[in-house]
């Protein structure tokens, strides 16, 4: 829908931003669960164009050296391709032709000389009332599921899944070194990936070794990326039904790319 379009222009500023004028459009009934799910996969393409130019190429790429850190930036920008393919393929076989579609009339959209005679603090305190209800509702939601994240990791639960780790290094040929840079890759990114590359600077690793072990790491991280930061904002803005469905096609969707790499790159050990 053409309502998808104005949110996804938002996302290039905040994706916050662009969800929540998302998840308004849902809960007034002007975009139904699908058209929902999909544009909200495709507002988080511009993630992967801000941090190409402010975490991929100035951080990543010098830490994991030159060869090692474009392989492992080409699988970042392949996971966004996927999304946005995703997107449009379901698209095509799942929602109507756009123009096939009509729109009511919006009952509060009067005639532009009308609105533009309304004084600017009748406007600024009709739009703050309109939006205390949805701001309450988002607030509410996302401060008591932090609070819930957050008390399962202080009781270990997600510091659990770091035992597993060291069957997978074993299983894509990686040496036992790689255990504890692939367990912190899960937690921290940039302290895993500086451990990785120093590894690769000593020797410890090969390139291959290198790559695979980022994109271990990368693919461990992303589910527990999900829950502690971004699990809390979909619930909060979508509901929970359908934000949890968001968030998890959209995690499926980077582990799918990243463990498609990650089996490419096992054939060539």
């Amino acid at each position: 829908p053409y309502e998808a379009g104005i949110t996804f222009v938002a996302s290039f500023g905040s994706v916050l931003a662009g969800n929540t004028m998302l998840g308004k459009l849902y809960n007034e009934n002007k975009m139904d669960r699908t058209q929902t799910l999909l544009a909200a996969l495709l507002n988080t393409a511009p993630v992967y164009v801000k941090e190409t130019f402010t975490y991929q190429i100035p951080v990543i790429i010098p830490l994991l050296g030159l060869k090692v850190g474009f392989l492992y930036f080409l699988t970042f920008i392949a996971s966004g391709m996927i999304k946005v393919l995703f997107v449009i393929i379901c698209g095509r076989i799942k929602l109507k032709d756009p123009k096939s579609e009509t729109y009511p009339l919006d009952s509060n959209s009067g005639d532009a000389s009308m609105t533009a005679n309304r004084k600017f603090g009748h406007i600024l305190i009709s739009s703050f009332a309109d939006q205390g209800k949805t701001f309450l509702k988002v607030s509410g939601v996302f401060v008591t599921t932090t609070f819930l994240i957050f008390l399962l990791i202080n009781n270990g639960v997600i510091t659990v899944l770091s035992n597993y780790v060291g069957p997978l290094t074993d299983f894509f040929r990686l040496p036992p070194s790689c255990v504890l840079p692939v367990g912190t890759y899960m937690f921290s990114p940039l302290v895993g990936a500086a451990s990785i590359g120093a590894m690769l600077k000593d020797g410890i690793l090969t390139d291959l070794q290198g790559i695979k072990a980022c994109i271990l790491g990368s693919l461990l991280m992303l589910p527990i990326f999900s829950l502690r930061y971004s699990f809390a904002k979909y619930t909060s803005i979508f509901g929970f039904s359908l934000g949890s469905i968001i968030l998890s096609v959209s995690t499926g969707l980077g582990m799918l790319s990243r463990g498609a790499f990650l089996l490419l790159f096992l054939s060539w050990s």
